[in-house]
């Protein structure tokens, strides 16, 4: 069977990745926080977005999916948003999602606190590599991340600034999640009627957080582990801290995180190249605003050549356009692509984007425009350069 009949859609893959994951690691695949207002506020904002569509016209046209960021022109508006942990979604998840992207032309984001080094990933990506900091308590161990990220050419560093404090994720709580994993009888048991994942995990061992572990105290007991990275990070990130970071690193640099215009323009005067609109996936904070209600705010604010760039609740070409048309520039997306490598490993996350790509070239053949700039929603007419 064909991975098109297997898996039609993004959706088709979700309800794959259920069937072939066990509950604790797929519960943090997809939960949020508290009673998960915010997670469903994302999905439930983008289906809101309307775009119109135009029919007639004076000829043909073929859209034109590119984008310029950085410098640097990308085949297509979107990418894998930097995600932790994807090696206990799917072993080796990483490479296999870096691999796929660098296949279509694409950045490839990786997290601080990803089951693959940056090294490891800087071999695959080279200078397609966007590194995603986690602000440390000790400057030593933050300046000695970034220097690892320039060695291995990263060209894009992604500071997040969203997590100011330790999360309570009350499904993650539930179901059993600790980092490193710990096994007890009911984890044991849902990794049991997940015989594939079980076995490919065998071979592949214990996921752990390969750019940070160096830092951590030699004989460290596993149990201690989760404790003492978290007390390593420092989500507090001050205005000086991004000076300071501006300042060391000499590629493009992008603030994630941010909701509020003010905080987008401060940013954009401090000389960071671009801000990411995001709420975490809805992961931190369950009262936050659905980034694509506050785009349309945010890009009015900077103006229209600031680069924007979103995430939240996007799982099809349609919601990239969606997110376009209110004011974004490029699009992230975590859920999809972590859906689609547990689903069907590599080939699976190659064929999420064939899927994502298609559905925004429908999208655009519909609103009518060759350009993604020609993208615009009935309720984000006001962003600059629109009619």
């Amino acid at each position: 069977m064909t991975l098109d009949r297997r898996f039609p859609s993004i959706h088709a893959m979700q309800e794959c990745a259920a069937r072939r994951v066990p509950r604790f690691a797929f519960g943090y695949m997809e939960g949020g926080i508290d009673r998960e207002v915010c997670l469903a506020a994302n999905i439930d904002a983008l289906r809101r977005v309307v775009l119109t569509p135009r029919a007639i016209f004076d000829e043909a046209f073929e859209p034109d999916l590119s984008v310029t960021l950085f410098g640097r022109t990308w085949p297509l508006p979107f990418a894998p948003a930097p995600m932790g942990l994807t090696g206990l979604i799917w072993p080796n998840a990483p490479a296999l999602i870096a691999r796929a992207a660098i296949g279509h032309g694409l950045p490839v984001c990786l997290s601080s606190f990803a089951t693959m080094s940056v090294e490891e990933i800087g071999a695959i990506a080279g200078s397609s590599l966007w590194f995603q900091l986690y602000c440390t308590v000790d400057p030593a161990i933050e300046n000695d991340i970034v220097d690892r990220a320039e060695a291995v050419g990263a060209s894009v560093l992604i500071v997040t600034v969203d997590v100011p404090t330790r999360t309570r994720r009350e499904r993650d709580i539930a179901s059993g999640l600790s980092v490193p994993p710990r096994f007890d009888r009911t984890t044991l048991m849902d990794i049991v009627a997940r015989p594939a994942w079980a076995l490919s995990m065998m071979g592949a061992g214990i996921p752990r957080l390969r750019t940070l572990e160096r830092y951590l105290p030699k004989r460290l007991p596993l149990s201690a582990m989760g404790e003492h990275l978290a007390n390593m990070t420092d989500g507090r990130v001050t205005a000086g801290k991004i000076e300071r970071l501006r300042e060391r690193w000499n590629g493009a640099m992008i603030v994630k995180g941010l909701l509020d215009p003010e905080d987008a323009v401060r940013m954009r005067d401090m000389g960071v190249d671009a801000v990411a609109v995001s709420n975490h996936g809805g992961r931190q904070f369950d009262a936050a605003p659905a980034p694509v209600d506050v785009l349309p705010a945010i890009r009015r604010a900077v103006g229209a050549d600031y680069p924007l760039l979103a995430d939240g609740g996007v799982r099809s070409g349609i919601d990239v356009a969606r997110m376009i048309a209110c004011g974004a520039d490029f699009v992230l997306l975590a859920r999809a692509f972590a859906y689609a490598v547990a689903a069907g490993g590599g080939a699976g996350v190659d064929h999420a984007m064939r899927i994502i790509k298609a559905d925004l070239r429908q999208a655009m053949m519909q609103a009518g425009t060759p350009r993604l700039e020609g993208l615009t929603a009935c309720r984000a007419t006001d962003r600059p350069g629109s009619t």
